[in-house]
């Protein structure tokens, strides 16, 4: 897995490349501390080649979206696969923050 970072106007443009298993999301919970700890107005996730995403990988979005809230920020999905998509709407996550297909 790897994650590009690209920062511009108040907005974060983080991009997910590869599978975020277990060991995946154990590396999120890392980036996304000290993603946290950048100044931005809005985290953007581009998760376009992110094949699949286990229930841990969601639940570090879940902790990060939480925490982004909480200082008062914004996040969104721009980029996500069918398949992606059509997980993050069951579990009603397009109601937590905007998710856009590419």
């Amino acid at each position: 897995m790897e994650i590009n970072l690209m920062q511009q106007n108040g907005t974060l443009n983080i991009s997910i490349i590869g599978a975020v298993d277990n060991a995946g999301a154990e590396e999120l919970k890392e980036h996304f501390q000290e993603i946290l700890n950048k100044d931005f107005k809005e985290a953007v996730f581009d998760l376009s080649f992110v094949p699949f995403i286990t229930s841990s990988g969601i639940g570090k979005f879940l902790i990060f979206y939480k925490n982004v809230v909480a200082k008062g920020r914004k996040m969104r999905i721009k980029g996500i696969n069918d398949n992606l998509y059509e997980l993050f709407k069951s579990i009603k996550l397009d109601q937590l923050f905007p998710i856009e297909k590419s």
